[in-house]
């Protein structure tokens, strides 16, 4: 068990297969690196530049790397998006944050990210962003180099997680849970509504909703809403389920159900709280 405190406002990404590592990135290019098997917590490098996660940062893996992109102070005025990695150097026996190149996109001001997919399997391992009003960019992992894919949008909001055990992507659309074909144009093949079995404050719930894989089959799938307390002010909820990809047994095709096993309700009054999950 690792705690952190509130404040600054931090933001925990996974990194490696089930989860390996947590690292922490905080708004002042604090890293911080828990190691989910040992529970082992180390100080890591400061990021390069400061991203803030209101303004579209996004974070992808890919061949144990942890992508980071995004925007800091003063976004508007930016030529570009700010891409780093933190990677482990076996040599230097440390991690360390390179940077590299940002995405061709034809006008950076504005920019949001709405989308993004974590890479697929294989030596070939492709991060994919949608950009609202840009199109979708590429960008080949082995190559550190960036393409556009086309006009079109990803079909999911905030990040889809790529799961080898199932050659798919998991992530969120507009009405739920959604697999994910993970061969050219992602298009969804199966949607799961109320996949946390809360049917009340359907009206409530923030864009913001997060589904991760743990391995084994088992996902944790974290949603927020807003509610308002007695003296008037929000009260911001968070609800985490545990959720198990199965087999439908009566299917001929085999296909995949999520059946929810334990959920769990947090509140905090901190408008911020939502980007202490991934």
């Amino acid at each position: 068990m690792a705690s952190f405190d509130c404040a600054p406002v931090r933001q925990f990404l996974p990194l490696g297969r089930g989860v390996e590592k947590i690292v922490s990135v905080d708004r002042h290019r604090h890293t911080v690196i828990f190691d989910t098997r040992t529970e082992a917590v180390r100080a890591g490098p400061d990021a390069r530049h400061v991203k803030w996660h209101y303004h579209g940062s996004t974070w992808a893996e890919a061949g144990s790397r942890l992508y980071h992109l995004g925007r800091g102070p003063g976004y508007e005025e930016q030529e570009c998006l700010d891409f780093e990695a933190l990677i482990y150097d076996r040599h230097r026996e440390d991690w360390f944050w390179n940077l590299l190149p940002s995405p061709p996109i034809e006008s950076y001001r504005h920019v949001h990210i709405d989308s993004f997919a974590d890479a697929d399997a294989g030596a070939a391992s492709t991060i994919r962003i949608s950009t609202r009003n840009y199109g979708t960019y590429a960008f080949d992992a082995a190559r550190a180099s960036w393409r556009k894919e086309g006009d079109w949008a990803l079909p999911f909001r905030g990040r889809a997680q790529y799961v080898a055990d199932y050659g798919l992507w998991f992530g969120f659309t507009d009405d739920g849970a959604a697999d994910l074909n993970a061969a050219g144009r992602p298009a969804c093949r199966h949607v799961w509504a109320n996949v946390d079995a809360h049917a009340n404050h359907a009206d409530s719930w923030l864009e913001l909703s997060y589904l991760s894989y743990l391995g084994s089959g088992r996902f944790c799938v974290t949603r927020f809403f807003r509610e308002t307390g007695n003296d008037g002010r929000f009260i911001m909820m968070a609800v985490v389920t545990a959720v198990e990809a199965t087999r439908a047994a009566a299917s001929a095709t085999g296909e995949l159900q999520m059946v929810s096993r334990a959920s769990v309700r947090y509140h905090s009054p901190v408008c911020d709280s939502p980007c202490w999950a991934y």
